[in-house]
């Protein structure tokens, strides 16, 4: 009985936090971060062209994806594209962080 409860009270656990990561104002959430790292990351990282252009394009589509997440077909997106849509931005988030920890230190003498 008592390992039917933990049971039921992991899947209710679960199923609230899966519910948590798909809500709008989540994603709305994850995408200004991301948002924002984009542009701490257009300032650390070389003036590569094609590396910046990559990061100028993230940032345009956290813009549109934060315009969006406000309107209310957003809402009724089914939650399979939503964690969809989570998960491609864990992973921008990811390749932001990674970029921005390859990028060369500003200069040579230790402070």
């Amino acid at each position: 009985m008592l390992s039917w409860f933990a049971r039921k009270w992991r899947a209710l656990c679960a199923a609230r936090q899966t519910a948590k990561e798909q809500n709008p104002g989540g994603l709305l959430r994850l995408a200004g971060e991301v948002r924002a790292l984009a542009e701490a990351a257009r300032r650390v990282c070389p003036p590569e062209r094609k590396l910046q252009a990559r990061i100028d394009a993230v940032h345009e589509e956290m813009l549109r994806l934060a315009a969006l997440a406000e309107t209310p077909e957003f809402r009724q997106l089914d939650p399979g594209k939503r964690q969809l849509l989570r998960k491609g931005l864990v992973q921008s988030r990811e390749q932001l962080l990674r970029a921005m920890g390859q990028a060369p230190a500003p200069t040579r003498l230790l402070q």
